[in-house]
């Protein structure tokens, strides 16, 4: 795109409106769980979110959906991720639907627990600000600056965590990252679908049923994968996740072609559903995400990037993990997350934690999953209070203490249940 040239914005004092131990920048899973681990150790905090929900693309991105906590037999996601679901289960706000232990939830019910548990924990949570820059002095991350409705303001901190996401924190802090795209999606809910007559029809005519799915997937002009799940509530309610085209999740104007092209994509494939398949005759569009559905966007890259390799393998290890995660997309891997990869070689005073942590493209598809997210998130919350208590930088911390911490905390590790 050709540049119109460039203005000089002057200098101008930004008055610093908020304060805290540790900073929480983006309310996604990872940011949510690492402002309550941190509050649970006693540091105050601000949790800084752009949205007017916390939960990011679980939440306004409609991505409703829980992979296993477990992979054969190993616990895996435990701490905060499993005290949320395990509340929303109790509540009877999330169930499980597949064998393997996957669970599907209610976005609003994610977004009133991620408030009450930060609100339980003492944590402050901002909402309508958006991360606009870093302060950096002396090496370290001193503050950050908020665009919102009352201008440009400033909050202070002893220690940051970036769960933007897109790594805006770590991005205008000077550290060393890599970026790439995947494609963007825009999932949505439809409600009224006569799922037993749905049913009936692929048992009497499966091939038929899967050619007339397949044709209206592609008269919406979905590039790539675009299908449905039964939500377990409310009745004949759907969830419709998908895969719109591979854009530059950084670029305003892609994200604007996702808004507008994704919901004309959504009327062409339910008009087409409607006329073709049975049961769908009187499908509703109940919503659409708030939130485009951005996959990939800043990675970190710092003291240890996590490869393909090692979240490919059965059972990685490492020296210096601080929880776990597993592969939505097949059994039989479990694989630790070290602490290096959530700190920046270049700058000290923040962590990172969430989808834009140290890895490679390829390590990213089960990384950026909602419950693993949970986990890297209590870790980088932890940390950060650890770091506060002990006037320290979060990389010289003991991470044998850490991890003493993390698991006293419930957090899995790789010999968790070992002993059973």
């Amino acid at each position: 795109m050709a540049e119109l040239g460039a203005l000089l914005e002057p200098t101008r004092e930004v008055p610093i409106r908020w304060e805290a131990d540790v900073v929480v920048c983006g309310g996604g899973p990872a940011g949510t769980a690492a402002a309550i681990a941190a509050a649970r150790r006693g540091a105050s905090v601000i949790l800084l979110e752009r949205y007017g929900c916390l939960g990011g693309l679980a939440t306004g991105g409609l991505v409703l959906a829980l992979p296993a906590f477990e992979d054969l037999g190993r616990p895996i996601i435990r701490g905060i991720g499993y005290e949320m679901r395990q509340r929303m289960l109790d509540s009877g706000e999330a169930a499980f639907r597949w064998a393997a232990g996957g669970s599907l939830f209610d976005p609003e019910a994610l977004k009133w627990l991620s408030v009450r548990m930060c609100l339980e924990a003492g944590v402050k949570v901002l909402h309508h600000v958006w991360i606009a820059s870093a302060v950096v002095r002396d090496g370290r991350v001193a503050a950050v600056i908020v665009e919102s409705k009352a201008g440009r303001l400033a909050v202070r901190g002893k220690v940051f965590i970036d769960g933007t996401g897109d790594g805006d924190v770590f991005a205008a802090a000077g550290a060393a990252f890599e970026a790439s795209n995947q494609y963007i999606g825009l999932p949505f809910r439809v409600a009224n679908v006569d799922l037993e007559r749905w049913e009936r029809a692929r048992e009497a005519d499966p091939d038929g049923v899967s050619a007339a799915m397949e044709a209206a997937r592609v008269a919406g002009g979905w590039e790539s994968y675009a299908g449905f799940n039964a939500l377990p509530f409310p009745e004949g309610c759907l969830w419709g996740n998908n895969m719109l085209k591979e854009l530059n999740g950084l670029d305003p104007e892609d994200l604007t072609y996702v808004e507008i092209e994704g919901r004309e994509a959504i009327r062409r494939h339910l008009e087409a559903l409607r006329r073709t398949v049975p049961g769908w005759e009187r499908a509703w569009l109940m919503d659409v995400a708030s939130q485009v559905g951005v996959r990939r966007t800043r990675r970190l890259q710092g003291e240890y990037v996590l490869t393909g390799e090692d979240t490919g393998q059965a059972d990685f290890r490492i020296e210096d993990a601080v929880g776990r995660g597993n592969d939505f997309r097949k059994s039989g891997i479990a694989y630790d997350i070290p602490y290096r990869a959530l700190l920046p070689r270049e700058v000290d005073g923040l962590l990172v934690t969430g989808r834009c942590l140290s890895c490679t493209h390829e390590a990213l598809e089960p990384l950026r999953e909602i419950h693993v997210c949970w986990v890297m998130g209590e870790a980088a919350g932890v940390a950060a209070a650890m770091a506060v208590e002990q006037q320290r930088e979060p990389r010289e911390l003991s991470v044998p203490e850490l991890q003493a911490n993390l698991r006293a905390a419930g957090v899995a590790f790789a010999d968790t249940g070992e002993a059973m």
